[in-house]
């Protein structure tokens, strides 16, 4: 029922695209609007019909669950771009839309050939299925709150198994274990174990470099939880936290504390990061904090809405958001702390449970 729901909203808002239909190409999109997983093929939507093109290989798979949403299957064998161009032209459609972010030259030079060859138009859409996701149903937001528990669990994990002499390659691995065998086998990402120096890069892969008990290691880690994501982020320290630590984490904190205060539907996302940055800076440390304040999570652990100095979109009631204000110091150390929000109508949520 949910996916049908969500195809009548793609649908819905269809017109605004001027296009007839609508080409998806993206698993996680057409997953979003079926509940079609680990299949490859191409999803369109139209008010006329909507089909799903694949091969032999998910027939069976894919044969029952459009049947229960109400979509028509499509198996090919060969020639991938004339079948769906040809079917396409059968539907009776013109004018068809594809997700111009997610297709390959090649693929798009290929279908642009077919269709053309079958006098039908092929336009380029950018985002559209993604706007539809970021503001989350109630079963999503379950599904988002189960993975950041799990995500949450972690942090006490490595709190217990993190000593002095691991190295941050092994201790990312025992982190994904643990994520893979709390939630799905897929992660939302791999997990950043970055120690010492390392720990100024924001984004970091994990090497042979020891944990030390006298330098602060990050680690930025999210589950997925039935495709879900969750995306979170702490400072370690193995003995007693210096001054000099303290003093960058709690500055690092407040402007995350801050920036979640002014969370609300209505609120521009430029005016959250903007809170943040010019917090930063008034402490002194501008020009160390470089990238986007957030992001939206939801199947994909980047999402719209972007939370930077640029995006002037309104917030939303439901939407999941990221907060993760950092400070890098190069020759020295990083502090990044990461919460997930969500956007509700008079503040927000923190999601994560306090992580001590």
């Amino acid at each position: 029922m949910v996916f049908k729901k969500r195809l009548q909203k793609a649908l819905a808002k269809l017109k605004n695209l001027k296009q007839e239909a609508l080409l998806v190409s993206c698993p996680v999109n057409i997953f979003y609007l079926t509940g079609l997983s680990d299949i490859e093929g191409y999803l369109l939507i139209s008010h006329k019909k909507t089909i799903f093109f694949t091969d032999f290989r998910y027939q069976l798979k894919c044969s029952p669950e459009c049947k229960a949403a109400g979509i028509d299957l499509a198996v090919y064998n060969f020639g991938i771009f004339d079948f769906i161009a040809a079917g396409v032209k059968k539907a009776g459609l013109k004018k068809i839309g594809f997700e111009g972010k997610l297709i390959y030259y090649k693929e798009f030079s290929e279908f642009k050939k077919s269709f053309e060859k079958h006098g039908l138009k092929f336009a380029a859409t950018y985002d559209f299925i993604k706007n539809l996701r970021k503001i989350k149903e109630k079963q999503e937001l379950k599904l988002i709150q189960k993975s950041v528990n799990i995500a949450s669990e972690a942090f006490d994990f490595i709190r217990e198994t993190a000593y002095e002499g691991l190295t941050e390659k092994f201790l990312a691995l025992e982190v994904e274990r643990f994520l893979k065998i709390k939630a799905d086998p897929e992660l939302a990402f791999p997990p950043i174990v970055a120690s010492g120096l390392s720990s100024a890069q924001p984004h970091y892969r994990p090497g042979l470099e020891k944990i030390q008990i006298n330098k602060p290691f990050l680690i930025d880690l999210g589950a997925k939880y039935r495709g879900y994501c969750s995306d979170l982020t702490r400072v370690f320290f193995l003995s007693k936290m210096p001054n000099y630590l303290k003093k960058i984490i709690d500055i690092v904190k407040k402007a995350k504390d801050l920036s979640i205060s002014k969370i609300r539907s209505g609120v521009k996302a430029q005016q959250i990061d903007k809170t943040a940055r010019e917090f930063i800076a008034k402490k002194g440390y501008g020009k160390f904090f470089g990238h986007s304040l957030g992001h939206g999570v939801g199947l994909q652990v980047h999402e719209l809405p972007s939370i930077n100095s640029k995006n002037e979109e309104r917030l939303q009631e439901g939407m999941v958001i990221t907060i993760e204000p950092g400070i890098y110091l190069p020759g020295k150390f990083g502090v990044r702390e990461e919460s997930m929000v969500l956007v509700k109508k008079n503040g927000a949520q923190i999601l994560e449970r306090k992580i001590i």
